[in-house]
């Protein structure tokens, strides 16, 4: 059996390192905490978590669909909306899939992801039967061995998306030292994240050449 590793085989195996990876190199992995006050002064940072205060010189607003609150208090902007999307995978197959595709991949356990909806639903994570319904045919269409396979689960999930669907990078100018990032592309963009945008961020200024991506370019006053 051949198959590729999925963005959400990906996720979960980065989900794994994250902490050990942080204990590492002297970093705190702190699960489930969520920021109730955040104080921003050039080269100090206060973040108040439920259970104390974390200070910074520097701070990166990585926080998803909540860096469109996060961000302005930081002199920044993230204007991301959650869009939804839903997911089916079906047993192992012994049948490799010939090509991976966009809505149709063969994990390297077997299994076959079948997915892509996009629907405007706010935050509402529920799964609806009839965009399930949609995305099964269509792969049946295209893939009709599939018919045989049962599905074992499914799941709704949120991207964090842009108005564009580009990503936004952006440094504060009010209070320098303040980052954010922001993507439906989380570990597509893995490796620009840890090989371009760290980078950047340690040396304390973001390339000319990401400033394209800044949420600047939706400004429609300043634009004009």
């Amino acid at each position: 059996m051949t198959g590729m590793p999925t963005r959400s085989t990906c996720f979960m195996r980065c989900t794994r390192v994250l902490p050990k990876t942080a204990d590492e190199n002297g970093g705190r992995y702190l699960p489930n905490s969520t920021v109730t006050e955040a104080g921003a002064a050039p080269g100090d940072f206060r973040i108040q978590l439920a259970g104390g205060e974390i200070g910074a010189p520097k701070v990166v607003l990585a926080a998803g669909l909540g860096n469109a609150a996060l961000a302005r208090r930081f002199g920044l902007s993230a204007p991301v909306k959650p869009l939804k999307g839903q997911i089916l995978v079906t047993e192992r197959a012994r049948q490799v899939l010939p090509m991976p595709i966009t809505t149709i991949r063969q994990t390297v356990e077997g299994t076959i992801m079948l997915g892509d909806s996009q629907e405007d639903a706010g935050f509402d994570t529920s799964q609806r039967p009839a965009v399930m319904q949609t995305i099964a045919r269509r792969a049946v269409l295209s893939f009709p061995w599939l018919r045989d396979l049962q599905i074992v689960r499914a799941w709704a999930a949120l991207r964090v998306m842009p108005p564009d669907g580009l990503p936004i990078y952006d440094q504060s100018e009010r209070f320098p030292g303040a980052f954010t990032a922001n993507c439906h592309s989380g570990v597509t963009l893995a490796g620009a994240h840890a090989n371009l945008f760290a980078p950047m961020v340690a040396a304390g200024a973001l390339d000319p050449e990401l400033e394209l991506l800044s949420a600047k370019r939706f400004d429609v006053s300043a634009a004009a």
